[in-house]
């Protein structure tokens, strides 16, 4: 029993340190890490308990270790692409370094770029403001992002000063209302954050499909886990609220 829980452990371990060294440190890959090393912990002192208590510790830690994967496996399922065909597609925004766009936000455009040249009479809200080591607005660089991909200016509209996934959503929807379009649209971002996103927008009435753009594979346990404790956040604060 020691030696699986070790094993378990550097497993977890080595599978959210990898987005380290693609220059990636967040809260969910720190997380990740010290959940491994706990595990790794535990089976190193495992022996030090007598056997009912082995027993239940044991049950109680896989419990746990399945309780995430099964939590990990939902926001990933929500996050499939369901949207092929629409009027309006909301691209969320993601980090801008400097004026260069980040992997997942090249990524994001590229989604969004497909679902325009299927629907060539469909718009794009492209949305994120201006973060402190930004240069430039999340929207204003997914806008050029676009436009290099021959996509015309005037399907290109920009929301750029939200901070969060919820002012995106929100200062998405005044524009919609302010343009007289309905409440439905499909929502351009990492698969990671499909779920968080369709969940806050039900909050606001839209209703909504998915267009999921592609995340590394050694990223993905880092934003999976990242989410789980966003959408944590999300429940607590909505029901305080």
């Amino acid at each position: 029993m020691q030696i699986i829980f070790v094993i378990i452990g550097v497993l977890i371990f080595i599978s959210f340190a990898g987005a380290v060294f693609y220059g990636v440190l967040n809260f969910g890959n720190i997380a990740g890490m010290a959940f491994g090393a706990l595990y790794v912990l535990f089976g190193l002192l495992i022996n030090r308990l007598d056997t009912p208590n082995q027993i239940l510790s044991a049950v109680i830690a896989l419990c746990i270790f399945l309780l995430v994967v099964l939590k990990m496996r939902d926001i990933y399922v929500a996050g499939k692409t369901t949207a092929d065909r629409g009027q309006v597609i909301i691209v969320l925004g993601c980090r801008v370094r400097g004026n260069e766009p980040s992997a997942e936000l090249i990524k994001r455009a590229d989604a969004a770029y497909k679902f325009l040249l299927l629907n060539p009479d469909s718009v794009a809200i492209l949305s994120g403001g201006q973060g402190k080591d930004e240069n430039i607005s999340e929207a204003l660089c997914l806008q050029q992002l676009l436009l290099d991909r021959g996509i015309m200016k005037d399907r290109l509209i920009l929301e750029d000063k939200s901070s969060s996934t919820e002012e995106n959503i929100k200062n998405s929807l005044e524009i919609m209302a302010q343009l007289g379009m309905k409440k439905e649209a499909a929502v351009a971002t990492s698969m990671y954050h499909q779920k968080r996103a369709q969940i806050i927008c039900k909050r606001y009435g839209l209703s909504v499909k998915a267009v999921s753009s592609k995340t590394r594979t050694a990223l993905l346990p880092t934003f999976l886990m990242r989410e789980i404790f966003a959408l944590a956040k999300e429940y607590i604060i909505n029901k305080i609220g």
